[in-house]
This record gives C-alpha cells, sequence and structure tokens, in this order.
C-alpha cells in the first residue's frame, strides 16, 4: 500500500470568480499548519491583445488595468486570510503560466475552479484553463465547482 503525499504546497490560480475563491477556500483547509497556499492570478495577454485588436483599448492599458484589478483582490485577500496565503501576479497565457508556477514550485496540488470568469464558445468546445491544466499538470489537480 502506498502513502498519500502530505500536501505541504498547493498552487491555486485565482480569477477573482466565485469558483476559483471556492478553490482558495478549499486549499485552505486541506494545508496542513506548515504547509503553504498560493494563489496565482495570471493576467491575460491573450486578452489584452484582443482588446488592443479590437480597438477597445491598448495593450498597455489593458495590462495596468488587470494588474491594478489583481491589486484590488490582493488587499482584499490579504485581509481576509491574513498570512495564510501568497498571491503571485504574472502575465502571460493562463494555463501556461499556471503549468510554469506549478512546475517552478513543486507543488503537491493545484486546486482550480472549473468554470471562471471567461466562459466563451472555444472554451466549450475545446476545454477551458482548468481542462487544460488537468491534462498537463506535474501534480495532482482538484476541480472545484
Amino acid at each position: 500500500m502506498t502513502r498519500a503525499r502530505q500536501l505541504n504546497a498547493i498552487l491555486v490560480p485565482v480569477d477573482f470568480s466565485p469558483g476559483s475563491l471556492r478553490a482558495l477556500e478549499m486549499a485552505v483547509t486541506l494545508r496542513p499548519p506548515e504547509g503553504e497556499v498560493t494563489a496565482l492570478h495570471v493576467i491575460d495577454t491573450d486578452l489584452a491583445a484582443r482588446v488592443d485588436k479590437l480597438g477597445l483599448g491598448t495593450y498597455a492599458e489593458a495590462v495596468a488595468k488587470m494588474r491594478a484589478r489583481a491589486e484590488e483582490e490582493r488587499v482584499w485577500l490579504s485581509k481576509d486570510k491574513g498570512a495564510e496565503i501568497e498571491l503571485m501576479v504574472v502575465e502571460g497565457i493562463p494555463f501556461v503560466e499556471i503549468l510554469k508556477i506549478a512546475t517552478d514550485l513543486d507543488v503537491d496540488l493545484i486546486a482550480i475552479g472549473s468554470s471562471g470568469t471567461s466562459a466563451t464558445l472555444k472554451d466549450l468546445l475545446f476545454g477551458g484553463t482548468a481542462e487544460k491544466v488537468l491534462r498537463a499538470a506535474p501534480c495532482a489537480v482538484l476541480c472545484v465547482p
């Protein structure tokens, strides 16, 4: 019989949707006292490029607006959760950055909301971020509805 691996490092991708916040709550409850929970927010550079292409603003403005929102949420999370979690903010394609950070941090678990704020027809047909992470993750993945 094999022993279950302890969850010392848990990564939670957050887009601040209800599903991602439920995943964060679950991660905090699963974390042992000495464990770490890292919330990861990815500023979606593909979305910023689409905003620029459609003439709804510049790429730089879109990235700045997304970064400002992440900082607002960082303040809220730090007040609500205290020192229980660390919030990382990076730029890139969400599923790619999630997989990179999971590998870099050598996490034991990725806890991810199964549906975020950007569910599109493309996501329904080809799989959203959670499905892409699930298929390629270097560790266990917990999908939280």
